[in-house]
């Protein structure tokens, strides 16, 4: 970029941030930083502007660089972190009209970070930047002192990990265990006393087998640890290690720990941050060209760059193309009042596609959606038949029609099963929801992990991505080498799909050998949902 577009992007800064007052975002100090691809290439591989070196983060330089170098392509237009105050990367060789549509976009990814009560509390938890470049520092005094290969083992085994944390994003597990275990045991102790209240003749007596469960969960809260299953597995690994860690890994396993927590929120939020920003900048963009702000040649070249980030993907959801329009099915129903009691009851379809009470709350409904959802909650309330069928979000999978022309078949389109599968995937994209449920399992100081399943329905499995087993393996014996003991996770295996019989299992690593152990079957409820039942 010159100086004068430069100064021309400066100018126009100062007009959307007027914009984005007037529509109600909110707004704080923002570092923007005109940079080479070079650095954009850095940011997005080693996940901050600055950070600790780790072969992983090296190998995704050198993939992103050479793809870049070769095609042009595979850099994102923008890069900002939810830090205080945010620092967002343009790239030098963006076109000015694409920086300027990038300047909007990162005002309202910078109000979702404001907004949303789920991000915004991971960012008011950490100087996650200033703790990144001072970890960088000693990581490298670390790799002087024990060598590269003991660094790298370590990171390695915190990697398998590092994202594993608890589904409900602000429960707060940091909570010391014996103050856990004296809260668990007051409530339970509670349910006991409830017959000797004031008001127990209203209430229903408890049966002698739930006094005898009752005493059963007081006697395994006195002595089990953790009291409940934890599922921020490295801070149980920091607290409880048979090793134990060293004061040097134990570092790293926090500050690994500490940027997982502070990403894990954006990763959960995803489809509505960008959703948001695309929604925004849309606006804001119209408005400009409106005010004659930009000029008709540089609308042609917005129209090209918008075009092609909101292009429809058969084979992986485009945030960009279906954030925003999530958002503007949501105004359009509550401007219309196509909500509530009476809408949901309505059973004429004709009545309910032209209701319009013109209640004109679509606005404030989208800033509610915002703040307070994830975007699995989102998909549970919004994703309905008719927002699937309109965005085509079905499964598809190519094949050789009989002209030998390859073509997208559509092999899933119930809006149940989608939901299902969107839920799914973006609960933790992809990492298996593991628990820490025993850490003195036969009573001998082994670690026992739990693969919960979430109530997954039986026919959404084969859509979701099974990890291949040496990734099990593998895991174990990274858990193995935190831990320092046998290693045990439950988890299951199908025996009959016809009778939707399943296997529990659990495999062991020792330190030498791996093992799997049959523990029992199951058969399924009549809904096919899996549960908790390993």
């Amino acid at each position: 970029m010159t100086p004068q577009e430069i100064d021309r992007l400066r100018s126009i800064d100062v007009r959307i941030a007027e914009l984005c007052r007037e529509w109600g975002l909110l707004e704080t100090e923002i570092i923007f930083q005109v940079v080479p691809a070079q650095r954009v290439l850095e940011g997005m591989s080693y996940e901050y502007p600055e950070n600790f070196s780790y072969w992983q983060f090296g190998r995704d330089y050198e993939k992103n660089r050479t793809i870049y170098e070769h095609t042009g392509t595979g850099i994102p237009y923008e890069q900002v972190w939810n830090l205080d105050p945010p620092i967002a990367f343009l790239v030098e060789t963006n076109p000015l009209v694409l920086n300027i549509l990038i300047d909007a976009h990162v005002r309202a990814h910078v109000d979702f970070f404001l907004r949303n009560k789920y991000v915004r509390h991971a960012r008011d938890t950490r100087d996650i930047a200033n703790e990144a470049y001072a970890a960088a520092q000693r990581f490298q005094k670390y790799e002087g002192i024990h060598g590269i290969d003991e660094l790298e083992k370590t990171m390695d085994a915190v990697d398998s990990f590092r994202w594993h944390q608890p589904l409900d994003m602000l429960m707060d597990e940091d909570i010391q265990e014996e103050e856990l275990r004296e809260d668990l045991i007051t409530r339970e102790r509670a349910k006991l006393e409830r017959e000797k209240d004031a008001n127990a003749e209203f209430a229903n007596p408890l049966t002698d087998k739930e006094i005898k469960e009752i005493e059963e969960r007081l006697r395994l809260l006195s002595i089990k640890t953790p009291p409940r299953p934890m599922y921020d597995i490295l801070l149980y690994i920091l607290r409880h290690s048979k090793k134990p860690l060293r004061a040097w890994r134990e570092d790293i396993v926090s500050v690994m720990r500490d940027q997982s927590r502070h990403l894990y929120p954006m990763g959960r939020t995803k489809l509505l941050d960008e959703g948001w920003a695309t929604y925004w900048h849309t606006h804001i963009m119209r408005r400009l060209f409106e005010e004659n702000l930009l000029t008709a040649e540089e609308h042609g070249i917005f129209n090209y760059y918008h075009a092609g980030v909101c292009r429809e993907n058969k084979y992986s959801l485009n945030w960009y193309r279906v954030g925003p329009a999530l958002y503007e099915y949501i105004e359009e129903r509550w401007n219309k009042g196509q909500f509530g009691k009476e809408y949901d009851e309505c059973e004429d379809p004709h009545t309910k596609a032209y209701w319009d009470t013109h209640i004109n709350l679509g606005s404030q409904k989208i800033f509610e959606v915002t703040t307070h959802y994830t975007d699995r909650m989102a998909v549970e309330h919004f994703f309905t038949d008719e927002f699937i069928h309109r965005q085509k979000l079905y499964v598809y999978q190519q094949e050789i029609a009989s002209n030998g022309e390859i073509v997208d078949k559509i092999v899933e389109d119930r809006p149940a099963i989608v939901r299902e599968i969107l839920k799914n995937s973006w609960t933790l994209y992809g990492t298996p929801i593991i628990c820490v449920e025993d850490g003195d399992f036969n009573k001998s100081g082994e670690l026992l992990l739990s693969h919960k399943f979430a109530g997954n329905r039986i026919d959404v499995l084969p859509y979701l991505e099974l990890q291949p087993p040496s990734w099990r393996e593998r895991t174990l014996e990274h858990a193995f080498y935190l831990w320092g003991k046998t290693v045990h996770l439950n988890t299951f295996e199908f025996n009959d799909a016809a009778t939707k019989s399943i296997r529990l299992v659990r495999y062991v690593y020792n330190g030498q050998a791996h093992r799997r152990d049959f523990i029992k079957e199951f058969i399924l409820p009549p809904d096919g949902r899996i549960g908790d039942l390993v």
